[in-house]
């Protein structure tokens, strides 16, 4: 039995040697490929393009050449409108929100709004007191009201109330 465990140890070695021997052969293989594409075959075709895109660039007629220009030019201004257009306040946030603030009986007019300052003002019309003071207690429970001034409030002539308002919001509500 001792004899045919050696037996069996020793083909057992070769086939391990035979294995890693091919490990081996195939890494240096795979090496060497790797080594002849990155630096042969791809740096050929990179010159290649470049040919390529030298030779359509002699090609083009001075139309299209002014026209390439000018199309960067335009895109450069773009670019700068864009990032103007990105920085500013978003209004539509404000309006947003006083729909969802607004009393359904009062109806306002004369609007203005101050991004920079964060505040707007506008004159209001209602049928009587009431909706005042509800609209008033409306923008005490809003958060993004830092604060409301309600004036002039006064009858007006042909029936009903007529006031001023002003309103400071915060500033994440122009973001």
């Amino acid at each position: 039995m001792a004899i045919e465990l050696k037996e069996n140890q020793e083909d057992n070695s070769i086939t391990k040697k035979l294995v890693f021997l091919f490990a081996i052969m195939l890494l240096l293989v795979s090496s060497i490929g790797y080594i002849f594409l990155k630096y042969v075959i791809i740096v050929k075709n990179e010159a290649r393009i470049m040919e390529l895109n030298q030779e359509i660039a002699s090609q083009k007629s001075k139309e299209i050449i002014e026209l390439e220009n000018k199309a960067k030019e335009v895109e450069t201004i773009l670019g700068d409108y864009k990032i103007l257009y990105n920085e500013r306040a978003n209004v539509n946030n404000f309006f947003t929100a006083f729909e969802q603030w607004a009393h359904p009986q009062i109806y306002y007019s004369g609007f203005s709004l101050d991004v920079k300052g964060r505040s707007a003002t506008m004159n209001g019309s209602v049928s009587s007191f009431g909706p005042i003071i509800q609209q008033m207690n409306v923008f005490q429970n809003q958060q993004l009201i830092e604060s409301f001034l309600v004036s002039n409030v006064k009858l007006a002539e042909a029936g009903g109330v007529s006031f001023n308002l002003s309103l400071t919001v915060k500033p994440e509500l122009f973001k």
